[in-house]
């Protein structure tokens, strides 16, 4: 099967002044199969957003190459790589309040995307009312404004933007982490619909394993811009390997509040190493239990496993 999405040694630094360089992804190399759903997780900072808004053009490389269906995407996005790449490329993004201008009607946000692709106004309108109900919205919502809206109902308005073009590639930058849990399986269970219904394949980044774990057929991990996990969802979450891996997944919450409530909780110690101006050595070690001296001076590369699995970790050498 031929992969989808790819990309090697994929860095964004930001210039902070000062001589200051912030690596918030440092040479990340994945690959997504068509139909196909990856997690990306990790801490806030980690460099997930960052990740997704680079691989489809809303930032520009520093370095490194991403590919879409076998070609190399345009290391700068020019108006015209955004019109061809929006056909097959959107992207959902994590706040559904600030993601959507106040001063548009619904109709305008949703079918802005086919208005720019020059579709004609009343075929706009048509779908535009399709794909309002298809996301669980009424078509009559199409002359109100997001202020008139809940939060789970603009989520579901920046999911229509996002799909009407119908693309084949989508980034879900935390879609969820914003609404109540009932609402949030909702919009998991919608997006899942419409990975069945559309051939979507999705790179899905958020906080929360087990929600991951569920949504994902594979998962990849993330700390301060690197990755140091990745593998098949159900195996990095039940047979964590990295270090880091494995406190995420002790710290995510059992459902019982019983059991909750009496199991012990194991922080991770430690100073979070700065990714500014980052020196060699894991970015792991300060926190890590397992560090050894090598950690301090090398930094790890993925170690291929059996069964699919990589780790960024000495201990698997």
């Amino acid at each position: 099967m031929a992969v989808l999405v790819k990309t090697e040694n994929l860095k964004k630094h930001f210039h902070i002044g000062r001589g200051q360089i912030l690596h918030a992804v440092d040479g990340i190399s994945l690959t997504i199969d068509p139909n196909e759903i990856l997690g990306l997780v990790g801490e806030s900072g980690s460099g997930k957003s960052t990740f997704g808004k680079t691989l489809i053009g809303l930032h520009t490389r520093t370095s490194g190459q991403a590919y879409y269906d076998g070609s190399p995407l345009p290391d700068e996005f020019t108006t015209r790589d955004h019109l061809k790449y929006s056909q097959e490329m959107q992207m959902i993004f994590q706040d559904p309040y600030s993601s959507l201008n106040p001063r548009m009607t619904v109709l305008d946000i949703v079918g802005e995307g086919l208005r720019i692709q020059g579709t004609p106004g009343s075929e706009i309108r048509d779908r535009v009312a399709d794909w309002l109900t298809r996301v669980g919205l009424n078509a009559d919502h199409m002359s109100r404004y997001p202020h008139e809206f809940s939060g789970g109902q603009r989520q579901r308005i920046g999911i229509a933007r996002a799909m009407i073009i119908e693309p084949k590639f989508v980034v879900c930058d935390e879609p969820i982490s914003a609404l109540d849990v009932s609402v949030q399986a909702q919009v998991i269970n919608l997006l899942d619909e419409l990975k069945q219904s559309l051939g979507l394949t999705l790179l899905f980044i958020a906080h929360d394993l087990s929600m991951v774990r569920y949504v994902s057929d594979r998962m990849a991990v993330m700390y301060l811009g690197s990755v140091v996990e990745t593998g098949p969802a159900n195996d990095v979450f039940f047979d964590a390997q990295h270090p880091y891996t494995k406190f995420l997944v002790e710290s995510n919450p059992e459902p019982d509040p019983e059991i909750e409530r009496n199991r012990g909780h194991q922080p991770i110690l430690g100073e979070i190493t700065s990714p500014v101006n980052v020196q060699p050595g894991c970015r792991f070690a300060d926190r890590c239990p397992q560090v050894m001296d090598r950690c301090r001076r090398e930094t790890p590369e993925l170690i291929a496993k059996s069964g699919g699995r990589e780790v960024a970790c000495f201990l698997f050498e």
